[in-house]
């Protein structure tokens, strides 16, 4: 879950109870107790729901993917299914469960994107393989980035 998603529930949990404190209405309690818990299911379960749609473009696309070398990457490629293998140098946007990547071999870097968190925990300086598909890179519309379905470590 994202620190957004954490947030909301303990604010909202902190009204709960100051509610119920200055009120003592237990009725109220019917409702607010199932929203709480809607507030930390539906995180979750959207969560495994991505997780899972990312397995199976993993699997799907996994076999059609050719590995490249980042610097042969373009914008001309956008949309092809690609597997890279590099360096992360860097991390952003891990907070709100939208992990951004700059990853780096011997020819070039590039920006990895993935709309949910990786299987396992990726860090700066892990040796890693990504498969994806090429995009415009959000940041710097004339360079290519990847919309990785699948990031995880190798040796």
């Amino acid at each position: 879950m994202s620190v957004f998603a954490w947030a909301t529930f303990v604010i909202c949990t902190v009204a709960v109870i100051f509610h119920y404190m200055t009120v003592g209405d237990t009725s109220f309690l019917l409702y607010a107790i199932p929203g709480l818990i809607l507030l930390l299911a539906i995180p979750l379960i959207l969560s495994w729901m991505s997780r899972k749609t990312f397995l199976q473009a993993s699997e799907e696309y996994g076999p059609q993917a050719r590995l490249y070398k980042i610097g042969k990457i373009n914008l001309g490629m956008t949309g092809s299914a690609v597997k890279v293998s590099g360096t992360v140098r860097k991390i952003s946007f891990k907070w709100l469960n939208r992990p951004h990547f700059q990853v780096e071999d011997e020819t070039a870097k590039i920006r990895v994107i993935m709309f949910t968190s990786p299987m396992e925990e990726i860090k700066a300086e892990d040796k890693v393989e990504v498969l994806g598909m090429v995009m415009k890179n959000l940041f710097d519309r004339k360079t290519p980035a990847i919309s990785a379905v699948s990031i995880k470590k190798i040796d």
